[in-house]
């Protein structure tokens, strides 16, 4: 047997030479890709699906989600979120009949669900199958009763496979505002339309025949609220940086409430006359009375009613001022 002994001098020199050959290795690449991830529309089209501002009537039962990311890295994930922006953070509750359309569907190589995954490492996904399709209504609803008719965001949000995710501040996010309407949410009508636009003078009462009601649907209830607003034409109307609608006054030529809100916060005013059918041309009357404004071309009204249920509809109703 050799007895093999080693001095401290050689443990130094073994040591050393280790340490060398650690530093001769190539060192692990550290990524220098910043960039977050690119939303475009699907191959073939020129736009996202859902576009922003899209109205779905009465009788649609689904949307659809068309769009693209790409990444030169890789994609790591992509979330598409709807939500309801038609709440003030107020966590109203209303009837457990209905349902808000609550969605969060995850793209990744390893989803759930197999019509969401995507091979792993690809620097480009095309999402234009019908099994994206969001329904909130008919046999493919995913809802446990009918939807809550109202205004409702669409986020798309991609992250790379270095992390770098796209943002809603910077816009390399996608957001979309759609309207659902449904059957039994409360009906807006105007009679004295003119080419599609209310007929106005400045300095004068602005005049509005028409009526907010309820339907004759079996899920039509009665109405609980009443918002009505006059605003410079093609202004946000009061969508905040967080989803959500809030009251808004001073940027607002007019801006008066009725009844109690389920969802907007400070979202009261003196009572409703009618729970059944609201006649304009009284309510816009004496003090609340809608003053034309000077200096303006074009404005905007907007009246928005909610029902006991929590069903909302919103109609925007462009002013040409003489």
């Amino acid at each position: 047997m050799i007895n093999m002994k080693f001095n401290k001098p050689t443990y130094l020199v073994l040591g050393l030479a280790f340490a060398f050959m650690l530093a001769c290795e190539p060192a692990e690449e550290q990524p220098n890709d910043l960039a977050a991830p690119v939303i475009d529309p699907a191959e073939g089209s020129d736009h996202i699906e859902p576009e922003n501002g899209e109205d779905y009537g009465v009788n649609s039962d689904h949307m659809h989600v068309r769009f693209s990311v790409e990444d030169l890295s890789g994609i790591g994930q992509v979330r598409v979120n709807v939500h309801a922006n038609f709440d003030g953070h107020s966590h109203a509750r209303v009837s457990n009949t209905f349902a808000r359309l609550d969605i969060n569907n995850i793209y990744s190589p390893t989803a759930e669900n197999p019509d969401f995954r995507f091979p792993e490492g690809s620097t480009r996904i095309n999402i234009d199958a019908s099994s994206s399709d969001i329904y909130w209504a008919g046999t493919n609803s995913t809802l446990s009763g009918p939807v809550i008719a109202g205004s409702y965001d669409v986020g798309i949000e991609a992250t790379d496979i270095f992390g770098n995710q796209t943002g809603y501040a910077d816009g390399s996010s996608y957001i979309a505002t759609i309207q659902i309407r449904t059957p039994y949410a409360p009906a807006v009508s105007i009679s004295n339309l003119h080419d599609g636009e209310l007929e106005a003078a400045a300095g004068m009462p602005l005049e509005v025949q028409g009526t907010v009601s309820r339907t004759e649907h079996e899920l039509s209830s009665a109405i609980t609220f009443l918002w009505i607003r006059l605003a410079e034409e093609g202004d946000d109307h009061g969508h905040d940086d967080d989803g959500h609608n809030h009251r808004v006054a001073d940027e607002d030529f007019y801006d008066k409430m009725w009844g109690s809100s389920a969802w907007i916060d400070e979202g009261n005013g003196p009572d409703l006359p009618h729970n059944e059918m609201l006649d304009l041309s009284k309510i816009l009357t004496g003090d609340d009375a809608i003053i034309v404004p000077a200096g303006e071309d074009h404005l905007d009204l907007i009246i928005r009613a909610e029902d006991s249920n929590g069903n909302t509809t919103e109609e925007i109703f462009t002013i040409h001022v003489e």
